[in-house]
């Protein structure tokens, strides 16, 4: 299920980041050059911050500050909400929504491996969505078929038996078969 992913299957491994004394005017830069929303905060190499958009219009924007005046380490969200690679996707989503974040640094041996965005969780979420409604859409056409067609011919799919597209599929000892593997079956003695 989809919320049993660990997070390593799901996380951003480049991660923008800057040191506690850049300036908000420099990580801007670094945020459009990267086509991001966040960075991350370091200390001597340890992630102890983050700076999101939100951050810089809220504390500066508004206020009219400039931002080639103000460090990261003076806007920071911090302590900073961190995960582990093996973290559940869905226990971290649920930390999310109760802390409020949208994004939360991923930490491994006290280095920063990654990042996850509550768009990472939802693409993962409505990709899942996606192929559940497929295959329920499957299994309910293919229930169908063994009810109206036991033996006759239902047009084109993948045969259940050799995983072939085939633009001929008949109903055979309980699976959609091709023409080959309906030929094996009926040559197999089975019904």
């Amino acid at each position: 299920m989809e919320t049993d992913i660990p997070l390593r299957d799901v996380m951003v491994r480049e991660v923008v980041k800057g040191d506690l004394d850049l300036t908000v005017l420099e990580a801007a830069k670094l945020m459009r050059r990267y086509d991001v929303d966040s960075i991350v905060v370091l200390d001597h190499g340890d992630p102890v911050g983050i700076v999101t958009e939100g951050d810089i219009i809220s504390e500066l924007v508004s206020k009219d500050v400039k931002p080639s005046e103000v460090k990261l380490k003076d806007i920071m969200t911090t302590p900073l909400i961190t995960a582990s690679p093996g973290d559940r996707l869905s226990d971290i989503a649920k930390k999310m929504a109760r802390e409020r974040i949208r994004k939360i640094p991923i930490i491994e041996n006290g280095k920063l491996v990654g990042i996850v965005a509550d768009v990472d969780i939802l693409s993962v979420s409505s990709e899942m969505n996606s192929i559940l409604a497929e295959l329920i859409e499957m299994n309910v056409d293919r229930e169908i078929v063994e009810i109206e067609s036991e033996g006759e011919s239902v047009g084109q799919g993948i045969c259940e038996k050799c995983g072939s597209f085939s633009h001929y599929l008949e109903m055979k000892a309980g699976f959609m078969v091709c023409e080959s593997c309906k030929e094996e079956l009926e040559m197999e003695g089975v019904d």
